[in-house]
Parts: structure tokens; C-alpha cells; sequence
């Protein structure tokens, strides 16, 4: 039998006051990186992986998150009406709140797909790629905070910190927090033009269009 309309809203109010609690904030920063270990391990002892292939599938993974999070920052948290756009508009209205996806529910998912994949599969090399991503998640969430908690700031994360304080003031631009590559590659870069943010078109207008934004992304990540 399903939830009543009034018993979701008190399950979702209790989601959302567990993300914006502070214990959940802090714990994900040990539960992640400790998962992400033991995939590594199970990937190295218990399935035998050749290490030179674990480094690519790891370095793929951390390469894999950088779209990845582009592509949930503007299409699950500034889209739609779910527990994640709630909880990231709620951060936009108060930047200095610790708020997190619940930790259980990150940890709970990657275990699921440890025992589906590397557990009942026996699928090398998966988890190590998942071990990279988490690496991103990680890097991701540590660079999130320094951006609206920390004062220090080096020449690199200065970059990244005006980048991501005008996706706060302009929702529409610069979703990109571990790096800017792909807000150049799908034209989401703040441009000022009449001291207004002015956007790319939302999709590249054709094939070649989209490679050449990538090659100046390209370009400009290893300027």
C-alpha cells in the first residue's frame, strides 16, 4: 500500500533535515574514501587485477567524474523538483549551510554496486573506476567547501573560486567546481556582455561547433 501525499511530504522533510545536519556533512568524508579503499583492495587481492590496468581504470574513472559532475550539477540540481534540487537550492539560498546528500544513501549505493558487480560478477577493474570517481566526488566536496568556508586560497583555487561564486550569483553559468573544461566544451562559461550573463546556446549547434569548443576547452585547461 502506498504512502499518502501527506506522509511523503513528512518523509522528504526528514531527508531534507538530515542532509542540512552537520554530523551527516562530515561523516560522508570518512565513509567515502574508506569505500573507496576497500574497492580498490578487493579489486587488487581478492579478484587479482594487473596493476597497470587498475591505474587506467582509475585515472578513467577520475576523468569520468569531471563530466559526471557537470552533468548533475546543471541537470539534477538545477532541474526538476527531487530531493537533490531542493537540498543544492537550499544551499544556493544559504551558502554557508553544511548540507550533503544523505551519506547512507552515496555509501549505501556504491555498496550496492560492489555487490552486484565485484562481488557477484567478479567483474574486474569496475570498482577501481569507481574508486576514481568517488576520488572526484571527494575532491569535489573538499573544493566545495573551501570555495564558501575557507580563506586561504592558492592561484589555481582562486580560479575555481570566482568561477563558482558566479554560478551563485548567475545559476546559469559555470556548473563546473573541480575545473571549468566542460563549461567551455557545452558553452555554460560566464561571458559579461552589458554587465549581464550571457550563455551559448544550450546545445552545440552542430558536430563541428561542439569540437571546436572542446579543442579551446582543451586549450584553455592547460594554459
Amino acid at each position: 500500500m502506498s504512502n499518502t501525499p501527506e506522509q511523503r511530504a513528512v518523509q522528504k522533510t526528514r531527508l531534507e533535515r538530515l542532509a542540512a545536519h552537520q554530523s551527516n556533512y562530515w561523516i560522508g568524508f570518512v565513509s567515502d574514501p574508506a569505500t573507496a579503499i576497500f574497492f580498490v583492495v578487493w579489486d587488487a587481492w581478492v579478484l587479482h587485477a594487473s596493476p597497470a590496468w587498475l591505474v587506467l581504470s582509475y585515472c578513467a574513472g577520475v576523468f569520468n567524474w569531471t563530466l559526471f559532475e557537470y552533468v548533475f550539477h546543471r541537470w539534477i540540481y538545477h532541474r526538476g523538483e527531487t530531493m537533490a534540487h531542493a537540498g543544492h537550492r537550499l544551499h544556493h539560498e544559504h551558502p554557508k549551510m553544511l548540507i550533503g546528500m544523505p551519506w547512507f544513501m552515496t555509501t549505501g549505493f556504491l555498496w550496492l554496486v560492489w555487490y552486484l558487480f565485484a562481488y557477484k560478477l567478479e567483474a574486474r577493474y569496475f570498482m577501481t573506476f569507481w574508486t576514481g570517481m568517488v576520488t572526484g566526488y571527494l575532491v569535489y566536496s573538499a573544493l566545495h567547501h573551501v570555495h564558501h568556508h575557507v580563506s586561504f586560497r592558492g592561484r589555481w583555487i582562486r580560479k575555481l573560486y570566482v568561477h563558482h561564486q558566479i554560478h551563485h550569483k548567475f545559476e546559469n553559468v559555470n556548473f563546473g567546481v573541480t575545473n571549468r573544461f566542460w563549461d567551455h566544451v557545452f558553452g555554460t562559461t560566464f561571458r559579461k556582455q552589458s554587465s549581464h550573463a550571457h550563455v551559448a546556446d544550450e546545445s552545440p549547434q552542430n558536430y563541428l561547433g561542439f569540437i571546436w569548443r572542446l579543442a579551446n576547452a582543451a586549450q584553455e585547461r592547460w594554459r
